[in-house]
């Protein structure tokens, strides 16, 4: 009797012992590839294998720390299977994040680079190809909330975790346990001279992987599980080719990973894929690979378990750990600079009161890029900490952009229009943030140097104040020559000067309206025949004068110039006084000096939108127009040279068309775009343009009403562009009909940009 009571109470000691089995995870690192984490845990809830610990190494680490903060392997997925985490991997912005206001006005530049004033060189080379701005808010939402309302203490976690990260001024591996949980994953998964290091605690770490890529001796050592599962995407490098740079580099910092347990025996799972570090748009092959090869190995796990947690017991877990959590209210902040300095305008951007407002969720996010968007930022990261009020206070370290900016670029054609393009730059943020530019058209076409500066308010509202002076020249002559054929002598100058100031005040992060005030001074050097020669002179008209205008502009548009996404709208109400002087030349109908004033007032109106916007086929629907009360200068050339042009294409604005001058019109055309790939289009875009008011080319000038249909226009442009990380390069074929050859090809390269013009 006694014997069977002892055998009955071991049998149910050992039962017990058996079914309390803890299981410890361990996730590698492995870029994209290691997105098939997803689908192994997918598998493992599936099938009720409980999670009792995680541990995890780069991409492994992110994959581990949202399952740890609560979320669902499917509520994973979705989020790397969004458009988001792929803008995220590439270091962009959500349009509703970018501050149009804060963004410099469009150029012809194509790239560009910075310089710090300390030292030229050395700070001045990049150690990022991505800045992973978006990526590090959404994780200070997710993870850096849930780790700071649980006194950052990892072991409190929906599932306790661990991650690790790699210090190479010590050159040893560091294994997080408490902090920030969104810092530490931001170290884990700190790829080199892919995405920029951070400091913590005075420490500069990267990529875990680079010292552990597979952290179960971390699990062995933190937690000591009974049953290990380890998910492993990488393997050791071979040895690389001497010629291969960034493989040597790649050898030179990273330390083989022992893929294997070092405490116990236990169950490894491989998916194989051929997916590429940065390759995240094929995550769904990694998850579906990750759920696959876990499927096949179940069995084995199921037979090692007699505890299951099915998904109805993770649900209500899962529920009651996110019902747990402080909504995240943010009532105190710190904003300081790498040295640790507090910045005071970003402090003021961000909070109007320090100590009575609070910012919700929304308000902090609106506020956050639109502080990101100064150009005098290069980066901003936050972190999280409770207070006692169940409220939280943000620390904001921002590091400064480097002060000096270089840009260049142009328009390069086979068409005799090129342009050259430099644009320098000076910028800084401390009490005030400021801008100072200076930037300059080269080329036998068009010339031109701007200058100006930018003050922006220390408000929480963005407003700016500028000041600019510009002079621009065109010179066009009569060519529509293609490669190495001479050209004809300029036919038309026009040289305009002007300086002023003014206010923007941002209504939304994609619109903003501006008031402006300017003085101006233009002149204009012309032939009112065909067939002038050398010996002939030139009409010169002057028209010297102020204007005050208002613009309101919206812009969400995914380039610069050949978008094929997005929507713009820009409407501009100018009044215009001024005194002109007309002089004749020997091909003038007139030979008396004309002095006369002038008063206009010209509304005017634009917008581009893409109804249809899917991977390989955009439809865009692009207008403009204008009403004017322009009056008539001296002579017919002079007045159409003062009107509004109808330049929807961006060649023409390359070409001295009259027939698409009016002082009132509207036009409006289709862009037809065939994406093979994200980088190269084929994109057709014809226009119909109806004048409303005509200039009658006669001894009185006068201006008559256009009749509808019978006086439209219809001009088109077929290009195949090749959008390269330098810009764009194109073949083109345009059609304007009343030209004496119509059609007209080129080969180009770069934005066909120009500056502002005076009033025109």
């Amino acid at each position: 009797m006694k014997t069977s009571f002892l055998l009955i109470s071991a049998l149910f000691l050992l039962q017990v012992n058996y079914a309390q089995k803890k299981v410890g995870l361990v996730l590698s690192g492995g870029g994209a590839a290691a997105l098939a984490h997803v689908g192994v845990l997918k598998a493992l809830e599936e099938y009720g294998v409980p999670v009792d610990y995680i541990t995890g190494s780069s991409a492994g680490a992110l994959v581990g720390s949202l399952y740890s903060c609560g979320y669902s392997p499917e509520e994973i997925e979705q989020f790397v299977l969004s458009d988001d985490f792929l803008l995220m991997s590439r270091g962009g912005l959500r349009p509703e994040n970018k501050l149009l206001i804060r963004a410099s006005a469009p150029d012809a530049s194509t790239f560009g680079f910075s310089l710090a004033k300390d030292s030229i060189l050395r700070k001045s080379i990049p150690l990022n190809v991505v800045t992973p701005t978006l990526l590090d808010f959404e994780m200070l939402k997710v993870l850096g909330y849930t780790g700071a309302s649980l006194d950052q203490d990892f072991n409190k976690l929906f599932v306790p975790f661990r991650c690790v990260a790699s210090d190479v001024f010590g050159k040893n591996s560091v294994t997080f346990s408490k902090g920030n949980l969104n810092e530490a994953v931001r170290a884990s998964m700190t790829y080199p001279l892919y995405v920029n290091p951070i400091k913590i605690d005075g420490v500069i770490y990267f990529d875990g992987g680079m010292y552990n890529n597979f952290p179960s001796d971390i699990m062995c050592k933190e937690f000591s599980p009974d049953l290990l599962i380890g998910s492993n995407v990488s393997s050791n490098m071979e040895l690389p080719d001497e010629r291969d740079m960034f493989g040597v580099l790649r050898s030179m910092l990273t330390t083989p990973t022992d893929y294997k347990f070092s405490c116990s025996n236990g169950i490894i799972i491989e998916p194989k894929t051929d997916i590429g570090i940065f390759q995240f748009e094929r995550a769904k092959e990694a998850i579906d690979e990750g759920y696959n090869k876990t499927v096949q190995m179940i069995d084995s796990f199921l037979i090692q378990l007699d505890r299951r947690v099915y998904k109805e017991e993770l649900l209500k877990s899962r529920k009651e750990f996110k019902a747990s959590l402080p909504m995240l209210n943010i009532s105190s902040l710190a904003v300081f600079d790498q040295y640790r300095k507090e910045i005071p305008f970003a402090r003021k951007s961000m909070v109007r009161n320090q100590r009575k407002e609070v910012l919700s969720p929304e308000v902090f996010e609106k506020r956050y890029f639109r502080l990101n968007a100064l150009p005098s930022i290069w980066y901003m990261y936050p972190n999280l900490k409770m207070k006692e009020d169940s409220s939280y206070h943000l620390d904001l370290k921002i590091n400064k952009a480097k002060e000096f900016t270089v840009n260049v670029g142009g328009h390069f054609s086979s068409r005799p229009v090129n342009t050259g393009y430099l644009g320098l730059g000076f910028q800084n943020i401390g009490k005030n943030a400021f801008t100072l530019n200076a930037e300059s058209y080269f080329g036998k076409f068009y010339g031109s140097i701007k200058t100006g500066f930018e003050f922006n308010l220390p408000i929480t509202i963005p407003i700016a104040i500028s000041g600019y002076y510009t002079m621009n020249r065109w010179d066009f002559f009569r060519s529509f020559a293609t490669f190495f054929e001479d050209v004809t002598p300029s036919f038309l100058v026009q040289f305009e000067m002007y300086g002023g100031v003014s206010a923007k005040i941002a209504l939304r992060n994609s619109s903003f309206s501006k008031v402006d005030f300017r003085f101006f001074g233009l002149e204009d050097d012309y032939y009112q025949i065909d067939d002038f020669t050398n010996i002939d002179t030139a009409d010169f008209t002057r028209f010297e004068g102020r204007s005050i205008a208002y613009n309101f502009k919206h812009n969400t548009l995914n380039r610069k110039q050949f978008s094929s996404s997005g929507s713009a709208f820009d409407f501009s109400a100018r009044y215009v006084n001024g005194q002109e002087l007309s002089f004749p030349g020997s091909t003038s109908v007139i030979s008396d000096t004309i002095s006369k004033l002038h008063n206009w007032l010209t509304f005017s109106s634009e917008f581009q939108i893409f109804p249809i916007d899917h991977k390989l086929f955009h439809l865009g629907v692009h207008a403009k127009g204008v009403w004017s009360t322009q009056t008539l200068f001296a002579n017919y050339t002079a007045s159409l040279l003062s009107s509004p042009s109808f330049d929807l294409i961006p060649d023409s604005k390359t070409f001295f068309l009259p027939e698409f001058r009016s002082p009132q019109f509207i036009g409006a055309g289709l862009n037809f775009i065939f994406s093979f790939n994200s980088k190269l289009d084929f994109r057709v875009d014809s226009y119909l343009y109806q004048p409303i008011l005509m200039l009658s080319k006669t001894q009185n000038v006068s201006y008559t009403y256009a009749e509808p249909i019978k006086d439209a226009e219809i001009l088109s442009s077929a290009s195949l562009i090749f959008h390269s990380l330098v810009g764009p390069i194109r073949a083109t074929l345009n059609y304007f009909p009343k030209q004496k050859e119509p059609l007209s090809f080129q080969v180009s390269y770069g934005y066909v940009i120009f500056n502002e013009r005076a009033i025109r």
